[in-house]
C-alpha cells in the first residue's frame, strides 16, 4: 500500500502525497474524538492576522477573538482574503454557485491541493476500498465540457449523467466489470436512477466489483441503500463537502450523521441569530476554520448549513460527530404517480431555471405528488411561468398541478445560503417504503 501511494504522489501530486496526512485524516475519522488543539487554532489565525488584509486590520489577538465570515462578506472584496505574498492567478481555483446562487471562485495552494487529495486517500480507505481505483462520477451533462470530458477519459473515469435505457445501463454494468473495485460517485438521484436502471435489468454485481458506492449533496433514501446492497453488495456512505473548503466528513453507518475530518477542520455549531455556541444537541449553524489553506485562509466561516453535534453519555457535544445536517434528510422530490413513485434528477430543473436571466432567484416546492409550486424572485410574466410549466412537464410529468407566487425577498436560508428545492410533504419516502423505486 505505502510503495502504491508513494508511487502515485511521484507522479501525480504537486509536491507529493504525505502519508502522514493520510494517516491523519484516516486515524480521524476512524476514531471521532475531536482533537484539543489551541495551538493549530492559534497558528493559522496568526498567520492570517500577519498576511491578511481583512485579517490585518481586527483588533485583538489569536483565534477566539475572529468573526464570523460568510460567503457575500468574501465576495464582496475577495483581495482582502489572499495572503498578500501570493498571486491568485498561479492559484489552483474551483468555481461554484452552488445552492447558495452565488458565483464564487475558491483558491488553493499547492501545499492544500496535496493535503486535500491526501484526505481523498484517506476517504476511500475509510470506505474499504481502493484509494486509487477507477471512479463512475455521476454528474449532468449541462456543465460538462470537451475539456472536462477528455480529462475524465484520460484520468480512466466515467461520466454518468441519468441515462436509464437499458442499453446504457448494461453498458456501464460491462465497463464495470471490466474494472473491479471502481467507486462510484454521484448526487443521490444519479445513484437512483443508476441502481434502480440495475434492478430493472436484473443486474447484481458478484462481490469485489463495486468497491464503494458514495452519495453526495443531496440526501439519500433508506431505499436507494438497500439497492446499493443488493445489487453492488456494498453499503451506501454519504459525503459532507463544498467547494469552498473540501471533505468535512463521512457517513458512519447511518445515512444522516457523519463522522466529521477533524484532522483538516474545526467545526463549530452556532445560534441561528448570534455567533454564541449552541447548547450540546441544539440545531445551529455550521462554522468551520480549515487549518491548512493558508494563501486564502477560511476562518470561522458559515458554511450556510444547518446541523447539530452528537451528545455523549455525559450530556457533552462530541464535536468530531454531526448527529444530524439539516436538509440533507427529507428535501428529494418525488415523481410519477402514487401507485409508482420516482426520483427526480432534480438537478438537471434547476440548472435550466439558472438559465433563464429574468428570474433573479427560484424555489421550486413540492407540495404532494405530482403537485408543486414555483416561488420566483422575477417579473411576474405569463412567458415565464409557461416556460416553467413546460420544463416540469417534460422533466416530471405526471404534473397535476403548477403553481406560482412571487417574493421580492431573497430565497435564502442562514448565511448565503439558498435552497432551490424543499419538500413539503410530511414523509416523502413513505412512498418507496412498501417497494423498490419506479
Amino acid at each position: 500500500m505505502l510503495s502504491t501511494v508513494r508511487r502515485y504522489a511521484a507522479q501525480m501530486l504537486p509536491k507529493g502525497l504525505s502519508s502522514a496526512v493520510v494517516d491523519d485524516v484516516y486515524s480521524a475519522l476512524k476514531s471521532p474524538v475531536a482533537p484539543h488543539r489551541p495551538d493549530a487554532l492559534d497558528r493559522i489565525a496568526q498567520h492570517a492576522r500577519t498576511h491578511v488584509p481583512f485579517y490585518q486590520q481586527l483588533p485583538g489577538e489569536g483565534f477566539d477573538s475572529l468573526p464570523v465570515v460568510t460567503k457575500p462578506m468574501m465576495v464582496e472584496d475577495r483581495r482582502q482574503f489572499f495572503d498578500r505574498s501570493v498571486d491568485p492567478d498561479r492559484l489552483t481555483t474551483r468555481f461554484s454557485s452552488g445552492t447558495s446562487g452565488i458565483s464564487y471562485i475558491s483558491y488553493f495552494d499547492a501545499d492544500r491541493i496535496s493535503h486535500h487529495r491526501a484526505e481523498m486517500v484517506a476517504v476511500h480507505k475509510y470506505l474499504g476500498a481502493d484509494p486509487f481505483a477507477t471512479v463512475v462520477h455521476g454528474t449532468s451533462w449541462l456543465d460538462v465540457s470537451a475539456r472536462t470530458r477528455m480529462a475524465f477519459h484520460l484520468q480512466g473515469k466515467r461520466m454518468y449523467a441519468g441515462a436509464s435505457d437499458e442499453r446504457s445501463i448494461r453498458k456501464i454494468a460491462n465497463w464495470l466489470r471490466r474494472r473491479r473495485g471502481t467507486i462510484i460517485v454521484a448526487l443521490c438521484s444519479y445513484l437512483d436512477a443508476l441502481f434502480e436502471g440495475f434492478r430493472e435489468c436484473d443486474i447484481v454485481f458478484e462481490e469485489g466489483v463495486v468497491g464503494a458506492v458514495l452519495g453526495i449533496g443531496e440526501p439519500a433514501t433508506n431505499s436507494l441503500d438497500q439497492l446499493v446492497r443488493t445489487h453492488a453488495g456494498v453499503n451506501l456512505f454519504m459525503r459532507y463537502s463544498n467547494t469552498e473548503n473540501g471533505i468535512f466528513g463521512i457517513s458512519d453507518g447511518a445515512l444522516t450523521r457523519y463522522t466529521l475530518n477533524t484532522s483538516t477542520f474545526h467545526f463549530e455549531i452556532l445560534e441561528l441569530d448570534s455567533d454564541a455556541p449552541v447548547q450540546p444537541g441544539e440545531i445551529g449553524r455550521i462554522v468551520v476554520t480549515d487549518l491548512f489553506n493558508r494563501a486564502s485562509p477560511y476562518l470561522r466561516y458559515d458554511t450556510g448549513d444547518l446541523g447539530r453535534f452528537a451528545v455523549d453519555e455525559t450530556g457533552a457535544a462530541n464535536t468530531a460527530i454531526l448527529q444530524e445536517l439539516r436538509g440533507r434528510k427529507r428535501d428529494f422530490p418525488v415523481g410519477g404517480t402514487v401507485e409508482a413513485p420516482r426520483r427526480l434528477l432534480y438537478m438537471e430543473i434547476l440548472e435550466h431555471v439558472d438559465r433563464m436571466t429574468d428570474i433573479k432567484q427560484f424555489q421550486l416546492r413540492q407540495n404532494d405528488i405530482g403537485k408543486f409550486t414555483w416561488v420566483l424572485n422575477a417579473p411576474q410574466s405569463a412567458e415565464i411561468e409557461a416556460r416553467l410549466r413546460a420544463l416540469l412537464n417534460e422533466s416530471v410529468g405526471d404534473i397535476v398541478r403548477c403553481d406560482f407566487s412571487y417574493d421580492s425577498e431573497e430565497l435564502v436560508v442562514g448565511f448565503g445560503k439558498r435552497q432551490h428545492f424543499i419538500n413539503e410533504m410530511p414523509d416523502p419516502e413513505q412512498h418507496f417504503r412498501s417497494g423498490s423505486l419506479r
